[in-house]
């Protein structure tokens, strides 16, 4: 799910394209009366803070998702954001590619293997962007075995999520995603 802060309270919706950021929303997902078993990571994705390129320590430090194992997605640049981060509920961090460089990539790693580098696939990105099979083989060399796709429009065909899956072991989110080794982020309820 998106979390954003609105004044002075967090607030959630949808990841995807429309987000609207509701308490209710929150309590629907995280709630007592959640219809999503606790077994699964629960992935929270500070959206403002990967859009403005800005790592937002008010956001990451107020996330309290009781019961779940934690994944978190923001803005980490370098080692230094990495250790903010850990500092919050987070269990594991996934660390937008797009947002930091390989070596920084591979620092993080040696500092932690609870990360997950996150490969955002979305018509907004900049069409300059290397492909995913060539940014996934690239994480591959640094030492990382398994990467998130997040695939925010469902561009990504079934022939390419398996192209993917042959590369290193993926972590999928999309609305069109199959489930690959009975593994698949929650997705919209």
């Amino acid at each position: 799910m998106a979390v954003f802060r609105e004044g002075r309270r967090i607030t959630a919706g949808r990841l995807g394209r429309d987000l609207q950021g509701t308490a209710d929303y929150l309590d629907l997902v995280s709630g007592p009366d959640s219809r999503i078993d606790r077994k699964t990571p629960f992935l929270a994705v500070d959206v403002r803070g990967i859009a403005e390129g800005e790592f937002r320590a008010d956001v990451i430090k107020n996330i309290k998702v009781k019961k779940y194992n934690v994944w978190l997605m923001t803005c980490v640049r370098d080692a230094d954001d990495l250790f903010d981060v850990f500092n919050s509920e987070a269990d594991t961090v996934l660390v937008p590619c797009h947002l930091t460089s390989y070596d920084d990539l591979e620092d993080m790693l040696s500092v932690s293997e609870s990360i997950i580098p996150a490969i955002i696939v979305s018509g907004l990105m900049a069409p300059g962007q290397r492909s995913p099979e060539d940014i996934l083989s690239r994480l591959v060399s640094l030492g990382f075995d398994s990467a998130a796709v997040i695939d925010t429009d469902g561009i990504i065909s079934a022939l390419e999520w398996a192209r993917l899956s042959g590369i290193a072991e993926i972590l999928p989110y999309s609305e069109s995603a199959p489930v690959m080794a009975g593994r698949r982020f929650i997705s919209a309820l």
